[in-house]
């Protein structure tokens, strides 16, 4: 007796190719851009503000106008302007009076804190990855991030889709596996080792944990997109990147990791590798 047609692996479908073709395009971009720093990093991370400025004010506010795209697209520049001339302190304290500006911009249609949250989380982390990258070992460091949260995010959607088993939290997110959690776990931990490994340092104990958090951290970051966008009723962030959705769909483990990161070298300077 039939019970119906094999269930596909979603490892097999179509979306996973076309996440791949994706991510074959994108990361060469990434890593040419981190490497040559400069102005071609910061047009990067400025391009990828843009859009995810746009995309959060599309997914979290529908009656939105033109301001309210304005705001939210030209506000997130002017931190980074100053971050890029290394004044941190401004940077941050104009992305604090921008938030301010789209709150009062949102109060009219209520909820202004969807404005200042979103910019406010953006805007942190955008920083965050700019402080990364600033300084002589600026460009181990963004690389160990992207290998903890690559390696992480890879591992998860591959093994959780071959493996399947109990959902993570079904409620947020439908597709994610513990399996998938467990696999992106090892996999990022054992990725942010290995980087500071072949840079020619030590694996001590202190970095191997610290990966292993960042690893966590990536896939609340995803978790938190996810209930965003359960909250706000929408499938996707965007479709500008096709397979993943919108920018803020490819970079919300990247965010929450770097500003983890971040915080972990203020807290920390001078007592890492880091």
């Amino acid at each position: 007796m039939k019970d119906g047609p094999p269930v596909k692996s979603r490892f097999k479908t179509r979306d996973f190719w076309v996440r791949m073709v994706s991510a074959l395009i994108l990361i060469p971009v990434t890593l040419t851009c981190a490497i040559l720093g400069g102005i071609w990093f910061i047009l990067l991370v400025a391009l990828a503000s843009a859009a995810m400025g746009r995309e959060w004010v599309r997914m979290s506010d529908r009656e939105a106008g033109g301001r309210a795209y304005a705001s939210a697209v030209l506000g997130l520049m002017v931190p980074i302007y100053f971050a890029n001339g290394g004044q941190w302190g401004w940077a941050l304290l104009s992305l604090f009076l921008v938030a301010i500006i789209a709150a009062i911009e949102r109060a009219g249609r209520g909820e202004p804190w969807r404005a200042v949250g979103g910019l406010l989380y953006i805007g942190l982390a955008v920083l965050s990855i700019l402080y990364l990258r600033s300084g002589s070992d600026g460009l181990l460091r963004l690389l160990y991030l992207f290998a903890v949260v690559w390696a992480a995010d890879s591992a998860a959607y591959i093994f959780g889709s071959q493996m399947r088993g109990p959902k993570l939290w079904p409620s947020v997110s439908p597709n994610k596996t513990w399996s998938g959690f467990t696999a992106g776990l090892v996999a990022g931990t054992l990725a942010g080792s290995l980087t500071f490994y072949f840079a020619g340092y030590g694996v001590e104990a202190g970095l191997v944990t610290l990966s292993a958090v960042l690893a966590v951290i990536s896939v609340a970051g995803d978790l938190l997109s996810s209930w965003l966008k359960r909250r706000f009723g929408v499938k996707d962030t965007g479709t500008s990147i096709p397979g993943h959705g919108g920018v803020l769909d490819r970079l919300d483990s990247i965010l929450a990791a770097g500003m983890a990161l971040a915080a972990f070298m203020l807290l920390f300077a001078g007592n890492t590798v880091l």
